[in-house]
């Protein structure tokens, strides 16, 4: 199996086992670490709690926010479940975010605290959106990421090729309006 025959959490997995002890995350803003092994395990309750919220191959996850774990931990998961990220850049208006968001019709969508203002006067116009929650441990006003990770028991990861998508990404919008463009497992 070559490196491109690798999904994302093929990686994870293979990581896990090669370097479990090593860190895989650390957060410099508030000294959170996060080993190689510990991060599949995380991966894999979120990855559960999601499936039990309805997420399934093909669904696509919102993302409203700056780096952080949780982020990092969404990645996975989505990766595990075949969903696909939609990460969102935070520096767009309340209406760019949400022309990107209805282009690309997110089921749920994770949000920073500082940005869950805009999202809340763009809400009424995001009609696939069926949940909100908060991205990260500060809190909000949006169901808690942290309930999520309680939902996980056993979890099956989904059969997931290379090919399959895993992250839309939007362009720069020359022609007036940015288009996302999908990239898979194998990119």
């Amino acid at each position: 199996m070559g490196l491109y025959d690798f999904t994302f959490y093929d990686l994870i997995n293979r990581n896990a086992v090669c370097f479990k002890q090593r860190d895989a995350w650390f957060e410099v803003d508030d000294g959170r670490t996060l080993t190689f092994l510990a991060y599949k395990e995380q991966v894999d309750r979120l990855a559960c709690g999601l499936q039990k919220t309805g997420v399934k191959k093909g669904d696509r996850i919102g993302v409203l926010g700056k780096n952080s774990l949780e982020y990092f931990l969404l990645y996975g998961a989505a990766g595990a479940l075949g969903a696909i990220m939609l990460p969102i850049n935070w520096r767009l208006s309340a209406e760019e975010v949400a022309y990107n968001l209805n282009d690309c019709t997110p089921k749920l969508v994770f949000v920073d605290k500082e940005f869950q203002e805009s999202v809340h006067g763009i809400q009424d116009r995001l009609s696939s959106v069926e949940a909100y929650f908060n991205l990260g441990p500060d809190g909000g006003d949006f169901s808690d990421f942290a309930s999520l990770m309680s939902k996980g028991d056993a979890f099956t990861p989904e059969e997931v090729a290379t090919d399959d998508g895993f992250v839309i990404i939007h362009t720069a919008a020359v022609a007036g309006r940015p288009r996302g463009a999908l990239l898979s497992h194998g990119n």
